[in-house]
């Protein structure tokens, strides 16, 4: 009875022990767009005075499928007149992997910027944004 009881113990506290490192994967999204995938993670970073950096890094990896498909990763930014630009910091075309990493910062009114991945024959053809998939990541 007392080994029952111990064990029992030892299960409960192995799952509060992991109830923290689901809630910190929380910032990790997946995308799909045409025969790309892309996931990764949304950090937010933390800074001192002295050396600030910008508040958000994005990582990952583009997995394509098809020879003759492309894709972008963009992150959102803020425009004139509080419009929303993407700018592109990946790309990848045919089959295979790329990784990505970019930093960037809030959008207007302090907004988390959005990712999204684009599909397209070309990479020019995928920054148009016709074929995508967005993550917008949860507000605090």
């Amino acid at each position: 009875m007392r080994t029952l009881v111990i064990a029992l113990a030892a299960v409960a506290g192995l799952g509060v022990a992991a109830a923290p490192a689901s809630a910190a994967g929380s910032n990790q999204f997946r995308l799909s767009a045409g025969s790309v995938v892309g996931y990764g993670t949304y950090d937010h970073m933390m800074s001192i005075p002295e050396r600030p950096v910008p508040p958000f890094r994005i990582t990952g990896t583009l997995v394509g499928r098809s020879l003759f498909r492309c894709a972008v990763i963009q992150v959102g930014q803020s425009g004139p007149a509080d419009g929303l630009e993407w700018r592109t910091f990946g790309k990848h075309c045919g089959p295979g992997r790329s990784s990505f990493k970019v930093q960037t910062s809030y959008l207007f009114r302090g907004v988390k910027p959005p990712v999204r991945l684009c599909a397209g024959v070309t990479p020019a053809q995928a920054e148009r944004g016709r074929q995508c998939d967005e993550y917008r990541p949860s507000a605090d």
